[in-house]
């Protein structure tokens, strides 16, 4: 008989493998209810339904709102996606254009294609030297509008995976010009705006919509999250109708009451995000002295519209020197049992919380600096950094996410798929950002660059056997 999944679960939470990775609450939030079936009922009298609050859990997401300034504020069990989902279900017709940011999450397309919805694409900026990407640009994001007046609403994600904010303020006043609304993916920053050493949250800077989730940076289950709402160019009545659309018919009270636990945790302990702040730059001063592998440090930067950098992501750069993220990733994995969140080519993402503790913080820093003086007594081959983000080319698209489920597909050897139409999307999960849209012409560029992922070890999601599936026009 096989081993099942919750025997394999409390095998690991009995072994010393560190989080560095989602969930928030870093299996560690002693004050929550151990006993989960003890909680987990439906809908019955004096417990409120989600689907039509009247009681405590709209007193609830009413302390919510208040607690993140915004107008109002949703429960969601169904994590960001169905925030995302609804989202841009409430603010864009079938047929209708949005503008959207092109490193946005794969919920965003898969709202698209719903709703049958045309996309306009926003490229973020390039940061020389480096395989993170920058911000989105307020003066591009003008001229877009400018030039297509089509579009009803803009998207784009701040913070990104790796941390990157762009300047919110300064794109909900352009945005605004246009009487249309803003729609921010703050799904990695719910945690912003309780402490001056992280930045301000965008409903705070004029966004009309934005989606967090709870349990990416705070103590809070896996799949939580908070809508907010601000303004009035967003119909509330549209919002709550897709909310209940795409939100489960039966939602769970253990997932609710986590939001609720969560949220008196920041209601009550007021010091907490400050006190964590303060032990991440300890721990970001130390690393930043190590070398080879280091803290790669992302500046305020105009030209690559950095407007702030969430300090709570550690990126483990190894570009400089000897190993791939990969291997990096690997070796903290096996070797010193602490388990980061993502790899990418030359970098290794670890995701902390106010919940990490300082045991966890030692462990890493022992381990980078051990990891560095074993290396510099090495002689390693340099391995070859990828030339630009995936995210960045800019392809031809040739049919909408709508049209592209239309027409038959077929599965072809990578080496053929220049200049083929996409019927598949393509990308890394994490972070979930696609390199290629169905509907979207391979490109040359853009296939060397799979290739090199691949050469790597990464898996790719939409390739099966070296063969990628492409529309048979």
């Amino acid at each position: 008989m096989n081993k099942t999944l919750t025997e394999t679960l409390t095998h690991y939470s009995k072994s010393d493998y560190y989080p560095f990775h989602m969930p928030g609450h870093k299996r560690n939030s002693p004050l929550f209810l151990s006993d989960a079936f003890s909680i987990d009922i439906t809908e019955i009298n004096g417990f409120d339904n989600l689907h039509h609050p009247e009681g405590l859990l709209k007193s609830r997401m009413e302390d919510a709102a208040k607690l993140y300034h915004a107008d109002a504020s949703y429960f969601l069990v169904n994590g960001s996606t169905c925030g995302i989902l609804s989202a841009i279900s409430a603010v864009a017709n079938p047929g209708d254009t949005i503008l959207i940011a092109r490193n946005s999450h794969k919920s965003v397309y898969h709202a698209a294609y719903l709703r049958q919805l045309h996309l306009i694409y926003l490229y973020p900026e390039s940061i020389p030297g480096c395989e993170i990407n920058g911000g989105i640009s307020p003066e591009k994001l003008k001229q877009q509008l400018i030039q297509s007046p089509e579009v009803k609403a803009v998207f784009l994600t701040s913070p990104t995976y790796e941390g990157i904010v762009s300047d919110i303020t300064a794109i909900a006043k352009i945005v605004h010009l246009f009487q249309i609304p803003l729609i921010v993916d703050e799904a990695h920053g719910a945690h912003f705006g309780f402490c001056d050493a992280f930045p301000k949250s965008a409903i705070t800077q004029g966004a009309d919509l934005v989606i967090q989730s709870l349990h990416k940076t705070l103590p809070a289950l896996t799949q939580t999250a908070l809508l907010h709402q601000k303004g009035n160019l967003v119909s509330a009545t549209r919002l709550k109708k897709f909310l209940s659309i795409y939100q489960t018919s039966s939602p769970s009270y253990l997932l609710m009451a986590s939001i609720d636990h969560c949220l008196s945790i920041l209601e009550n302990q007021t010091n907490l995000i400050q006190d964590y702040a303060d032990k991440l730059t300890t721990v970001r001063n130390e690393l930043s002295t190590y070398h080879p592998i280091s803290l790669e440090v992302i500046n305020k930067n105009k030209e690559t519209a950095v407007f702030n950098v969430d300090n709570s992501k550690l990126l483990l750069s190894c570009r400089t020197h000897f190993l791939s993220g990969k291997t990096l990733y690997e070796i903290l994995q096996d070797t010193y049992h602490l388990q980061c969140e993502m790899y990418m080519g030359s970098y290794v993402l670890a995701m902390t919380s106010c919940m990490d503790t300082e045991e966890g913080f030692i462990r890493l820093l022992s381990a980078v600096k051990e990891i560095n003086q074993t290396l510099e007594l090495q002689n390693l081959p340099s391995v070859s950094n990828p030339p630009i983000q995936l995210q960045q080319f800019q392809l031809k698209t040739v049919l909408s996410l709508a049209e592209s489920e239309q027409y038959p597909s077929i599965w072809v050897p990578l080496a053929e798929a220049q200049d083929k139409i996409s019927a598949d999307f393509i990308y890394l999960y994490p972070p979930g950002i696609p390199f290629v849209v169905p509907g979207e012409c391979f490109s040359k560029a853009v296939l060397q660059q799979i290739l090199w992922y691949q050469k790597q070890g990464f898996e790719i999601l939409g390739i099966e056997k070296e063969k990628i599936n492409i529309i048979n026009l």
